[in-house]
């Protein structure tokens, strides 16, 4: 039998609260910050690929640690 768990990740891309202008993202499990950008991108796109590959790590992580 196959049981599908939903990943109780999610990223989040937001203007950066120190460089206007740029943005950061930031990985959430249960309301906690997981993982944050280190640097701050020059367009909302470009944060929210980078995330995405933090994303797929944790995801990754989380995966083979259940």
């Amino acid at each position: 039998m196959i049981i599908f768990t939903p990943n109780p990740h999610s990223l989040r891309v937001t203007p950066s609260a120190t460089e206007p202008g740029r943005f950061d993202w930031s990985i959430w499990k249960d309301k906690e910050v997981v993982q944050r950008s280190v640097r701050s991108f020059g367009s909302e796109g470009a944060s929210e690929a980078a995330g995405d590959i933090a994303l797929r790590a944790v995801t990754t992580i989380w995966q083979n640690g259940k």
